[in-house]
């Protein structure tokens, strides 16, 4: 009896260690379980939120292509006004110089005016002076008791006599009868010629009053102008802040991406860098650079930052190579960079291709050193054709001739 319940207790413990075996096997592969769910979950997380990150920044992108052409059609207005208000100005001078010369003839015209009055009252002054002559005349013939030329000669001595006063009397007669006739025609004249004056400075001031209205409705016109301008101006302002704004959060998202894409990669196979160095990515004819790496003054918001690459003068469609050995990790479009590539060198380094009229790749494919990636263009941002290259090292930027030591480039 004492043999069996022995057996039995042995049976027990050896029940409980093993169902304590199997509860502690259960929990290891409940904690294996929540541990690998965690780290699956880790890397569904980082690769959402890179994927997160790049549907803003491509939000943020055409946002900022929106601010760009409202800054353009702002610019492009305020070229139009202030090409405007220069024409407006100029016409505005040439209005004031008229006005002068218009005030000039007019002071003109009243000074001959005034001497045509002078002239006038002469001729006046004469004829009432023969006038009062020819008065005295009949006065004194008819205080001397002869009443007509007729009685001077009825009174005549003789025929010689006669003929004498007759000739006398004639000459007085043609003589009184020229003089009024010339005073008269040329009190006509006068008085013709400060009409003809008057007339004209008539007109010479209505053409002024016309001028002045003109002049008026230019300065009018040159302040509505201004105001515009000033409008636009304030609204430049606004646009440029918006663009500043997002291509601030831009460039934020930018960093962001950088920096989940490498903490991403550090678990792939990518970490390690193909090897060799960097081939220059046009042909070697096409050497001339024609903006630095380095700090410089944005062309749009008139900002001082840095230029990310370089950027390399060539024809559209010219080949451009691939740097070196790599995965294609993006082939798209960007308002900024228009048609561009960036391909992954492993170890962290990563070549940028931007502008391209055309890509010859596309994402996830691989590529060897030299094999054409696509064609120069002007596409995005750009001022004409040319290759925007960029050369990236563990998330930062690095001048790309420095990784051409014994290439020689012309800076234009």
């Amino acid at each position: 009896m004492a043999k069996k319940h022995t057996n039995y207790a042995k049976r027990q413990t050896m029940m409980r260690r093993g169902a304590a075996f199997i509860a502690g096997f259960l929990a290891v592969l409940m904690i294996g379980s929540i541990l690998l769910s965690a780290l699956s979950a880790s890397a569904a997380v980082t690769q959402s939120t890179v994927n997160g990150l790049k549907d803003k920044l491509s939000s943020l992108t055409d946002k900022k292509k929106q601010a760009k052409q409202e800054l353009a059609a702002l610019q492009s207005r305020k070229s139009s006004i202030l090409e405007e208000i220069g024409k407006l100005d100029a016409a505005i001078e040439a209005a004031e110089a008229e006005l002068e010369v218009q005030e000039e003839l007019i002071a003109q015209l009243d000074g001959l005016i005034v001497i045509k009055e002078a002239e006038l009252a002469e001729s006046q002054r004469k004829e009432a002076e023969q006038y009062d002559k020819l008065k005295d005349r009949v006065r004194f013939m008819h205080e001397n008791g002869s009443m007509s030329y007729l009685s001077i000669l009825l009174s005549s001595d003789d025929f010689s006599d006669f003929l004498s006063r007759y000739e006398i009397v004639s000459q007085i007669s043609k003589y009184d009868k020229k003089l009024f006739e010339e005073l008269k025609a040329l009190k006509e004249q006068i008085a013709e010629q400060k009409a003809s004056l008057e007339a004209d400075r008539a007109d010479a001031v209505e053409v002024k009053a016309s001028m002045e209205a003109n002049k008026q409705e230019l300065e009018a016109t040159y302040n509505d102008r201004n105001a515009q301008m000033k409008q636009i101006e304030a609204a430049e302002g606004d646009a440029k802040a918006q663009y500043l704004e997002i291509e601030a959060e831009e460039d934020r998202l930018s960093e962001e991406i950088k920096k989940a894409v490498n903490e991403l990669a550090k678990s792939q196979a990518s970490a390690t860098y193909v090897g060799g160095s960097f081939m220059w990515p046009l042909p070697a004819a096409n050497n001339v650079v024609t903006c630095k790496y380095g700090m410089r003054t944005h062309p749009i918001t008139g900002v001082y930052k840095l230029h990310t690459g370089v950027d390399l003068r060539a024809s559209s469609g010219t080949k451009i190579y691939a740097a070196n050995s790599g995965t294609v990790t993006t082939a798209a479009y960007s308002t900024a960079y228009g048609y561009y590539v960036v391909i992954n060198h492993g170890g962290g380094v990563a070549t940028l291709y931007a502008h391209m009229s055309k890509m010859a790749v596309s994402k996830g494919q691989k590529v060897s050193q030299g094999a054409v990636i696509g064609y120069v263009g002007s596409t995005g941002y750009s001022t004409g054709p040319h290759l925007h290259f960029e050369i990236i090292k563990n998330g930062n930027y690095v001048d790309p001739i420095s990784q051409y030591p014994g290439f020689k480039v012309i800076y234009a």
